[in-house]
């Protein structure tokens, strides 16, 4: 079987940050993806725990979408993460090309 042209001319340095790009989020072993809606706690803060960083979250939500809907996006994101905790979330959202984002840090509690 010979490869695709294009194939055979990119470098290995391009295919292997292709391979990384489409691989999706990294997971951190010690936290294993939970089902989305489960409990995550949203703090603007650092934690006042010992918690391990594990990513960042990012909800970006048209303006007719509530608030809640939009936070449950972010606490979804982090659930897939393994997180149980969100923080340096602003109270307010940014507004960004007429939608709300919310983000934050994505840790877990140690």
């Amino acid at each position: 079987m010979t490869c695709p042209r294009w194939l055979a001319r990119a470098s290995w340095p391009s295919l292997a940050a292709l391979a990384v790009a489409c691989g999706g989020p990294r997971v951190d072993p010690r936290y294993p993806p939970l089902p989305d809606g489960c409990p995550v706690q949203i703090l603007e803060n650092v934690p006042p725990t010992a918690t391990d960083n594990i990513g960042s979250a990012r909800a970006r939500c048209a303006t007719d979408v509530s608030r809640d809907d939009c936070i449950r996006e972010l606490k979804d994101q982090a659930c897939r993460l393994g997180g149980n905790i969100v923080w340096g979330v602003d109270f307010a959202p940014r507004v960004i090309d007429e939608k709300n984002e919310w983000s934050g840090r994505v840790a877990h509690t140690k």
